[in-house]
């Protein structure tokens, strides 16, 4: 029986975001920031990988991080999109090589039993083998954001809080995180342990065994954990559920959906993806100006009056982190990423729509009869402004890239 495997290059995410020119530029420049004993040397240090020597050095590595790329003599447009990467992965290797981590690559054109077992469903991905577990990269294809996303991983996955410094570090943590107060050397402390290398280096966990420390951060009783999001409540774990690890995967599980998510280069193209169900109400703002403050308490007033509707996803973009990503956003949506704004983005098919100010001063019942309208139906949604533009081999750049079909 033949196998049909459907291959998508990672640009489905944010299609048309670079050219291939534009890629192989940023990773220059990262090449060219380099310190003198990181140069390239002329090693090759990333392994050509496939199926009889995979699990080997995987078992001879303390990490390993592949990219599963297609290429065939059948498919010659397909040999250079991968390549940006493997220039980048280059990069990595230089740094990480000498800590353990292996860096590889492996053609699914001629490992596809291997890709298939490692649950790979697209060109372009990137899987990082640690401790057991695999995940799947879903950051910013640059080396620097990958070495740190690699370094992370090397920590203990639960930070103990011993200390009010150490507290404070924990408090300066904006994303979401888990803390737990439990006894020192209890059977718990193992299951909370399993459970972070699970959602190790995305989602923190910090874990403190001391009273005083632990009523600050109100938690009263020992085998208390909280699940803590941005601009939210915090989420308590049952107390009448025994502290499993399978119990707290659960927890994280169902309660992990933010009402309001900020855009991060270590996650960007699984937050803003075309696997994301419903609509993204994607508000551009920087916190810098007094416009953007203002605006941005309103963003979070509407998130949190529509943050639990199923159909909707709120993410918060400071477009200052992106600077490669700016002209895009600007050029497609035809918005201005420097003042507030926000609008509705149907990731599958690249259709957005942009709110409209009424009057001088927006308030929130404009932005709440909006939301009202958009789940209703109301609101036209419309393709790119650049997407009729063809590149200069006639592919439409917005579309993602497709491989061949094995």
């Amino acid at each position: 029986m033949k196998v049909f495997f459907l291959v998508i290059h990672c640009a489905v995410f944010f299609p048309g975001l670079h050219s291939l020119d534009e890629e192989f530029d940023e990773v220059q420049s990262e090449e060219d920031k380099l310190p003198h004993y990181l140069k390239d040397d002329g090693i090759q240090r990333v392994a050509k990988l496939t199926k009889d020597h995979f699990n080997k050095t995987l078992k001879a590595s303390r990490m390993m991080v592949v990219l599963f790329y297609y290429s065939s003599s059948e498919s010659p447009d397909g040999d250079s999109s991968w390549k940006t990467d493997e220039k980048m992965l280059e990069i990595v290797a230089r740094v990480l090589q000498p800590q353990g981590v292996t860096v590889g690559i492996v053609n699914v054109a001629e490992s596809l039993e291997l890709a298939q077992s490692m649950g790979v469903k697209y060109s372009g991905a990137i899987m990082i083998f640690h401790r057991g577990k695999r995940i799947e990269y879903y950051g910013h294809r640059s080396a620097d954001i990958l070495v740190g996303f690699l370094h992370k991983m090397f920590e203990p996955p639960v930070t103990l809080i011993e200390s009010k410094k150490q507290k404070s570090v924990f408090e300066d943590v904006d994303g979401s995180k888990m803390i737990a107060y439990l006894e020192k050397d209890s059977p718990e402390i193992k299951a909370f342990e399993d459970s972070a290398k699970q959602y190790q280096p995305l989602l923190p966990f910090f874990v403190l065994f001391d009273k005083k420390l632990a009523k600050s951060l109100r938690l009263k009783k020992p085998k208390s954990i909280q699940l803590l999001k941005p601009f939210e409540k915090p989420v308590n774990y049952p107390a009448n559920e025994a502290i499993t690890e399978e119990n707290i995967n659960n927890f994280i599980e169902k309660n992990k959906k933010n009402i309001l998510t900020k855009i991060r280069l270590e996650d960007i193209h699984d937050t803003w993806s075309t696997k994301v169900e419903g609509y993204l109400i994607t508000a551009f703002v920087r916190l810098d100006t007094n416009d953007g403050a203002q605006f941005f308490s309103l963003v979070k007033s509407l998130a949190r009056r529509y943050g639990d509707n199923k159909k909707l996803n709120f993410l918060w973009v400071d477009p200052d982190p992106f600077p490669t990503m700016r002209d895009y956003w600007q050029k497609s949506y035809n918005i201005d990423v420097n003042s507030p704004v926000i609008g509705v983005i149907e990731p599958k098919f690249s259709k957005s729509s942009w709110f409209e100010k009424k009057g001088k001063e927006t308030k929130l019942r404009h932005l709440q009869q909006w939301v009202e309208n958009i789940l209703a139906g109301k609101v036209e949604l419309k393709e790119p402004e650049d997407s009729t533009e063809a590149t200069q081999d006639g592919q439409n750049e917005a579309e993602p890239i497709r491989k061949e079909e094995l």
